[in-house]
């Protein structure tokens, strides 16, 4: 067990992060998936029709139990992470809607020009469409 544990921290060390992900990324799939076989198989499949019923339940279950963990643990956590991180990144976010909101008010005089523009061209079209029309 201890050495277990020491050889994750050496890998962990060692930057070879990418088994680590993968690795963990499999055991968060499988740990979403698993409960749902064992809650929805109560004895074996014996014929196709069996499996196949088996399998669609699982699949008709699968959305429910995904938006059941979103909702009850994953929403949770982010935002208890929000919590821990929003005195880091709100100074941040500050500045940069800052620096954005600056830049957008020194390009809304171009972006209304092109916008009259564009106005004026659909109202061409239309009324061009419309004496089509009647002509």
């Amino acid at each position: 067990m201890i050495s277990e544990i020491r050889n994750i921290l050496t890998d962990f060390g060692n930057q070879n992060i990418g088994g680590f992900r993968k690795s963990l990324i499999a055991l968060i799939i499988l740990g979403l998936i698993l409960p749902t076989f064992s809650l929805a198989q109560k004895e074996i499949p014996q014929t196709v029709g069996e499996a196949k019923s088996l399998g669609l339940n699982i699949v008709n279950q699968l959305p429910e139990a995904v938006k059941k963990v979103w909702r009850e643990e994953a929403m949770p956590l982010l935002g208890r992470m929000w919590i821990w991180s929003k005195p880091v990144v709100d100074p941040w976010w500050q500045k940069f809607s800052g620096i954005l909101g600056r830049e957008v008010e020194k390009r809304k005089p171009a972006v209304e020009e092109e916008f009259k523009k564009e106005k004026e061209e659909m109202w061409s079209d239309i009324w061009q469409k419309l004496k089509g029309l009647i002509i």
